[in-house]
């Protein structure tokens, strides 16, 4: 059984371990954003994995062994690189076991996610037709218009949401 050795990444088994619940913590925080706040359970990443491996390659208990970073033995997890590559290929991560062992790979791939994440961000905002027609007409402007554009925008969203905050809905007074 070849077993996970570290390359840009801690050397230390505690560390190793540690740095791989860390990042898997990160993917699942993620994807708990995107699905409405509920993180994915240990048992849907493996049984997602597995469809996609066409076999058992990796379990519910390893997942969260994983992410806690000890073993049923609470000994640091000490994960083979196919499990690692798995893993990370059930997040969308092609770099696999580099994004669980390697902290330049990882910090490039966490890169990669929040511009993934920034880029969904503007095609959500991009679906409302006045966020397009402002987008067209600011486009036109300098950047010093620009930016009292954007303390425009940031003071009139705090406005609205004081203005939320603030409100004692319609029966208040009853």
């Amino acid at each position: 059984m070849v077993r996970a050795a570290a390359t840009g990444g801690p050397q230390d088994p505690v560390d190793r371990a540690a740095a791989i619940a860390r990042r898997l913590e990160r993917l699942m925080a993620r994807e708990a954003a995107r699905s409405g706040g509920r993180p994915p359970a240990y048992r849907e990443i493996a049984d997602r994995i597995n469809r996609m491996a066409g076999r058992d390659v990796i379990s519910r208990d390893t997942v969260r062994n994983l992410h806690l970073g000890l073993n049923q033995k609470g000994q640091a997890s000490n994960p083979t690189v196919d499990t690692l590559d798995w893993l990370g290929r059930g997040f969308g991560i092609s770099a696999g076991a580099g994004y669980f062992l390697d902290d330049a790979k990882a910090s490039l791939v966490d890169e990669q996610l929040d511009q993934l994440e920034r880029i969904g961000e503007l095609r959500r905002a991009l679906g409302n037709d006045g966020v397009v027609s402002l987008v067209q007409r600011a486009s036109a402007l300098s950047d010093g218009s620009l930016r009292v554009l954007l303390a425009l925008a940031d003071n009139l969203r705090q406005v609205e949401e004081r203005a939320a905050g603030a409100d004692p809905g319609p029966n208040a007074g009853d």
